[in-house]
């Protein structure tokens, strides 16, 4: 076998070739590759490398001057450039049989990631077959390969929405359909500390071994995760996403997953660009309220058809909306999710979310940042925002009824609605609704006239009447406290779904004109630098502008000026005329959206989405918000 392997590897030296390494890698950085199983042949497994393209990836790596690191040296910190670890999950035979000999003759080391349940009791779908109890211990035993936990039963799907969606055990909350309940945090919490203390304890007694990594299942894992794995005495933690990996954070570890067993031409391409492609993204706005009905046969037939139409049109990601907006108004008195706010409509966020991502859609929850009603009246009225007029402060009059953003209570309300969002939703990230503004004549709430009162000496005093200096400072903190209750929110989405993406919505004049930053305290520089992405309202209509082509080509050279400007702005059209209650031709629609990426816009979306009606037209709309037949050039 080992005589083979030598003319096996000697041979595939020639056909990758031996040219000297250009690239380079920052300090203390390294690339972790995940494999699964190494068969000699692939069959319809898109997870498996086939032997003889492995080699031929280890041999690029080795002749473009690679280093292969241990787990210890991670841990140690002592990372040389240019240097890789290579991780193998689940345990299979191949790996004994074939991976195990190749790491031996090349002296490389690794780190092997194993299920303990399944080793006795392989599930059933795992057709290829896994290694035993001996042959593990000949593995630990080899002072080259390291073992991790990959848990000891949490490797799988739960039931977790009414709906009966499954989805992975290590981070979700199981429903309980008898009770018509969610697990407790409590509960959650203790099955995972269970879960990975048994496996520590089980690869201690069969192995000989205290392992110190923790590889999570399918690449996920929240907070909580962390917390207990430390707990349990795990000193690494690593998950899957295309990036570079910091020794300074053993906390998360990326992986690079190599999958659908590419040639080496492919995965010489996909390493040198670390795995990740750029992106455009091409995005569809939705309001769940246009699925939900009370009868539940009609409702999921609603799914259906809004399924069917989002798959076919092929859009990168859905922006779907989380609350009930039946008025119109975005003033948000209940929400399509269970949480401790708001009264909850239906439980349906969830299950429209899950049937998107199955179907490789990114969803972002769309949410209101400041614009929610709360339930009872008086605490509502006492956390809302205030506006000072005429010599008299009292409610804002304007069209959002939003809560303060300086008010402790109001921010608190608000993390707990973003907290119980994210628990349970397979979301990809989050988009901030435009209501995160304060206008010139805002915010006069209590808490807001205690900085106020710092800057003008008097909170009697009209915001008009301040000097030029004093309104720039005013109007500096205002849009300072939104984007930090903002950094609140992120906070509290991230303690269960630590890889989600943030997007603000900024109005055009925003972007058009920075001195309105005095009338709606937002700042598109300042939301650049916050936000992985600022979504740019383009709404011709909306905006009465006389020649929307031109006006379209300006706010694509005006996000030019800044630096990330194109990466980072979205810029959304409108298909709807809300002033003249009437939906906007298609061809017109389509137009703008392909006026903004010839002005080099990367990413371009639409608002509202009628799948009902088939509006925006979807045979005509298609192909310019396809990220598969989208015609302009790529980058």
């Amino acid at each position: 076998m080992m005589r083979r392997l030598i003319v096996f590897i000697f041979t595939m030296f020639f056909i990758v070739g031996s040219s000297a390494a250009t690239e380079s890698s920052a300090r203390n950085t390294f690339l972790v590759l995940s494999y699964h199983d190494i068969p000699k042949d692939v069959y319809l497994d898109k997870y498996a490398v086939d032997q003889a393209s492995f080699i031929q990836q280890i041999e690029y790596l080795r002749t473009h001057g690679y280093h292969f690191i241990s787990l210890e040296e991670v841990i140690k910190g002592d990372i040389p450039d240019k240097a890789v670890l290579l991780t193998f999950d689940d345990a299979y035979l191949s790996f004994y049989e074939f991976v195990y000999p190749t790491l031996k003759l090349y002296g490389y080391p690794g780190v092997l990631a194993v299920v303990t349940s399944w080793i006795d009791n392989p599930p059933p779908d795992i057709k290829a077959p896994l290694m035993s109890w001996k042959q593990l211990n000949e593995i630990a035993k080899s002072n080259l390969v390291e073992i991790a936990s990959h848990t000891q039963n949490l490797h799988r799907e739960v039931l977790y929405n009414p709906q009966g969606n499954k989805s992975w055990a290590v981070v979700s909350r199981v429903y309980n359909p008898k009770t018509e309940t969610y697990e407790t945090e409590d509960d959650y919490r203790q099955r995972i500390h269970d879960d990975f203390l048994l496996s520590r304890n089980i690869l201690r007694k069969k192995l000989g071994v205290d392992v110190r990594a923790m590889v999570w299942p399918y690449g996920k894992y929240n907070q909580i995760c962390t917390e207990e794995a430390k707990r349990v005495g795990f000193e690494v933690m690593f998950t899957i996403e295309n990036k570079w990996a910091q020794a300074d954070n053993l906390n998360v570890i990326p992986r690079c997953m190599v999958t659908k067993n590419p040639p080496i031409e492919e995965f010489i391409k996909d390493f040198k660009q670390k795995f990740s492609k750029p992106i455009q993204h091409r995005i569809m706005q939705a309001d769940l309220d246009l699925i939900y009905d009370p009868d539940p046969v009609q409702q999921e037939k609603n799914l259906d058809i809004f399924i069917e139409r989002t798959f076919n049109m092929k859009v990168s990601a859905v922006y779907l909306q989380a609350f009930c907006d039946e008025d119109g108004d975005g003033n948000v008195c209940s929400v399509y999710f269970p949480n401790r706010v708001l009264p909850m409509r239906a439980d349906l966020f969830n299950r429209v979310v899950h049937q998107l991502s199955i179907r490789e859609i990114e969803v972002y929850a769309w949410m209101p940042m400041l614009s929610i009603v709360l339930p009872n009246e008086d605490e509502n009225k006492s956390l809302r925002v205030k506006e000072f007029r005429n010599g008299e402060k009292r409610l804002s009059s304007s069209w959002y009824q939003r809560l303060s953003p300086f008010s402790p209570e109001a921010r608190r309300k608000l993390v707990m609605l973003y907290e119980d969002m994210a628990i349970n939703a397979r979301i990809a990230g989050v988009v901030f609704q435009d209501d995160g503004y304060l206008n010139d004549f805002e915010d006069f709430h209590p808490a807001a006239c205690e900085e106020y009162r710092k800057i003008s000496g008097n909170d009697n005093i009209p915001y008009q009447e301040l000097s030029p200096e004093q309104k720039r400072r005013w109007m500096r903190l205002k849009t300072k406290t939104l984007i930090e209750l903002s950094e609140k929110l992120k906070k509290a989405v991230f303690r269960y779904r630590p890889d989600a993406l943030f997007v603000r919505t900024l109005y055009a004049l925003v972007l058009m004109e920075p001195e309105s930053e005095e009338w709606f305290a937002q700042n598109y520089a300042d939301s650049l630098k916050a936000y992985d992405y600022v979504m740019i309202m383009a709404y011709p209509k909306m905006e009465k502008v006389k020649h929307p082509v031109r006006w379209l080509k300006k706010l694509v050279q005006e996000a030019k000026k800044y630096r990330s400007g194109l990466q980072k702005t979205i810029f959304k059209v409108q298909t709807y005329d809300w002033d003249k209650e009437r939906w906007i031709n298609t061809k017109t629609v389509d137009k703008w959206l392909r006026v903004l990426v010839a002005s080099d816009s990367w990413h371009v979306g639409y608002y509202p989405d009628n799948y009902t009606e088939n509006k925006p037209d979807g045979s005509i709309i298609r192909m310019t918000m396809s990220v598969e037949d989208f015609p302009f050039k790529r980058r």
